[in-house]
């Protein structure tokens, strides 16, 4: 009995462990990586990374950002260090930069199209997402 109340409590704590109220629903399990190998349109996704870049518009931000394996609640993982590529993330609110600028982010919504963006001197294909949240840890 002593040994049966303690796997109780970890299995019912498992049990508990979720993304964030915001983050939570039915996503594809495609990564941006595979995405950029097979496209596409309306796509519903969760992604995760850091941000590595803000562009602010007149009518829209957009956050790039470094794709990341999510862990078991939606966030970056720590453990899993696998490049994921990149993709932007657009809402048509302003973003302030120094709230997003390196920080980790899930975003939800759905991918759009394929944007071709420089990378130094290389075009990178990025996944184009209409985020409905971007959540910071």
């Amino acid at each position: 009995m002593k040994k049966l109340i303690p796997l109780l409590s970890v299995i019912t704590l498992s049990a508990c462990i979720q993304p964030p109220q915001p983050l939570r629903g039915e996503y594809s399990d495609i990564s941006p990586k595979a995405y950029q190998a097979n496209p596409v349109e309306n796509l519903n996704i969760r992604w995760t990374g850091f941000v590595v870049d803000v562009e602010n518009a007149e009518n829209h931000s957009c956050l790039i950002i470094r794709a990341k394996v999510p862990d078991e609640v939606a966030r970056p993982s720590k453990r899993i260090r696998i490049d994921q590529g990149r993709f932007i993330a657009c809402k048509s609110s302003f973003l302030e930069p120094e709230s997003f600028l390196k920080k980790p982010v899930t975003v939800t919504g759905h991918v759009k199209r394929m944007v071709n963006k420089k990378i130094d001197d290389l075009d990178y294909p990025h996944p184009l997402v209409d985020a409905k949240v971007i959540y910071v840890w």
